[in-house]
Order: structure tokens, then sequence, then C-alpha cells
């Protein structure tokens, strides 16, 4: 099944020339020029999403040897689909809607459920101010915990917590990516941060009797 078609269609404005008009949309613009023949729109697609696609292979649990030719496998398919299936409306959640199929397809033959630690952006490192050896060391060590308690949620509400809360997708974009009502989406969205809530409760618990021993 082509990673496009759970897409949901919408319409794109055309101009009194035919061409069509993108200027709420960017993604949209970027994916027409490629379509119609631009050499250079496919990279302004690909500039403006990899980080947004590696960062949720990273985030899903993709291992780190897996991701990049994962990351590759979609933009082959989001290169092949602007072309034979192209978005009718909002790119976004079409675009993010064939990197949720492929990780999909890659954890059903993979059987892959791990989730791995995020690996630090060396921009913004460079850019933090500096720190403490103890604070960086609480630091590395909370990251290490968070990401150990999202391994533990079930996909389909790690899929919905990494595009609401770390990708910042509007949660009715998140719905048309995963092909769902916008209240499932709230409700996974709710069930996934009152289940890390909770987690937290429970280590600052154990921290805490530690601490009185």
């Amino acid at each position: 099944m082509n990673p496009a078609a759970q897409s949901t269609p919408v319409k794109i404005k055309h101009q009194a020339d035919g061409e069509a008009s993108s200027d709420e949309d960017p993604t949209a613009d970027a994916l027409l020029r490629h379509a119609q023949g631009d050499p250079d729109a496919f990279a302004q697609i690909v500039t403006m999403y990899s980080s947004p696609i590696y960062g949720y292979l990273t985030r899903c649990g993709v291992h780190p040897a897996e991701r990049d030719d994962l990351f590759q496998d979609i933009l082959i398919k989001v290169h092949r689909a602007a072309t034979e299936h192209p978005p009718t409306g909002p790119a976004r959640p079409w675009l993010f809607t064939i990197a949720v199929n492929t990780v999909r397809s890659h954890f059903r033959k993979a059987k892959v459920r791990k989730v791995v630690q995020l690996q630090a952006d060396p921009a913004k490192a460079e850019s933090a101010p500096s720190h403490t050896p103890e604070a960086d060391v609480a630091t590395r060590q909370t990251v290490s915990w968070l990401e150990a308690e999202i391994r533990k949620l079930p996909l389909d509400q790690r899929e919905v917590l990494v595009l609401c809360a770390v990708q910042g997708v509007d949660q009715k974009e998140v719905a048309a990516t995963l092909d769902m009502p916008v209240n499932t989406v709230k409700t996974k969205l709710r069930r996934a941060r009152l289940a890390l809530a909770e987690a937290r409760c429970r280590r600052q618990l154990v921290a805490s009797r530690e601490e009185q021993r």
C-alpha cells in the first residue's frame, strides 16, 4: 500500500494561469515545483524536513544503525509520491504519514520496540550556557530515564506523544497523519503524559527513600 494513500485529500488553489498557489504552505509549494520538474525543489524539502524526520526516527525507537537507511527510504518515498500521489492539501500531514507508515512497517518487519537515547544537537550544545559537571550528569540521567519510560509506552501513544509534544505538530494535523479522530489523539496524548507523570512520581519517591537511608 502506498504510504501516501492514507493522507487526507484536500484542495490546492490554482491561479488563473494554471499554476498552483501555495503561499501559505511552503512544503506544498516545494512539492508542487518538484512535481513540475524544478531541480532545486526537492533539496528544499530535504532541508525543511531532515531534522523533523530524523528526530521522529530517533524518538520512536529506530536503532541508530538503521536510522540512515530508513531516513533515505522515507525521502525516496516522498520523492516518488510527490509525482505519483501528490498531496491535495496540507502537505505536512501528508509527508509525516509517509514517515509514520514507514516506521510502522519497519517495526513490523524487524519487531523492533526499543527506544534509544536522544542524540544531542551539536549546534544547540555549542550555544547552550555552561553547566557544572554534576548538572550535566543529572541532565543526561534524566534524558536516559525519560527515553526508557517512553520505550514502555504503546507505539500508538508514542507516535502521538512524539508528533505533538516533541515535533510540535498541531493535533488536527496529527489526526490526519495517523488517520484517527482528533479526540482519539487527545486521549492517547493524555494517557502518554499521565504514564510519564506517574513514572516520574515513582522515580522521585525512590530517590527520596534513598536519600533518607
